[in-house]
């Protein structure tokens, strides 16, 4: 009866109906961001980001994931882990940024108690890598040396092609 009472207009749409609607409407933008990303990431262009890797990322990824793994628990410290870690620090140093009484030497101080911790974190890698080269055969280690040039040449071939365009 109350659509007879409607002066012309059309009936409204129901809210949860609204709802349903907005939902997938975000959800299909969603996926389409995430194929759109994925098909940007591999059609090879723009790659600057892919430059060769670090001596200190290859010696890392050389090590089996439980000593990697050892490693970062010992370096995150009392934040549990070395990711928690370096956001601390970060959120450290945004805190000494914004105080009201910024003290210049303080966090002068602070950025290299981190960098000491980096170091430090750097050279029990570096000690733990050696230690495993050092067990190997020297077939063992040629063979290691060639996956690491041919992962140098692969991750920096568009890199130096790029760079030398330039």
């Amino acid at each position: 009866m109350s659509a007879a009472l409607n002066t012309g207009g059309k009936p409204g749409m129901k809210l949860w109906l609204k709802l349903l609607l907005a939902v997938s409407l975000a959800l299909n933008l969603a996926v389409i961001g995430i194929a759109a990303g994925a098909a940007w990431r591999v059609s090879g262009k723009d790659r600057h980001w892919q430059r060769p890797p670090t001596v200190g990322a290859m010696i890392f990824r050389g090590l089996d994931r439980d000593t990697r793994q050892a490693l970062r628990q010992e370096a995150g410290g009392d934040h549990g882990s070395y990711f928690k870690r370096r956001h601390a620090e970060g959120a450290a140093v945004i805190a000494a940024l914004r105080s009201g009484a910024f003290d210049a030497d303080a966090l002068l101080a602070m950025l290299r108690g981190q960098a000491e911790a980096r170091h430090d974190f750097h050279t029990k890698v570096q000690e733990a890598w050696v230690r495993k080269v050092a067990a190997m055969t020297p077939e063992e280690r040629a063979s290691f040396a060639d996956r690491m040039e041919q992962r140098m040449e692969r991750r920096g071939e568009n890199w130096h092609r790029r760079r030398n365009s330039e």
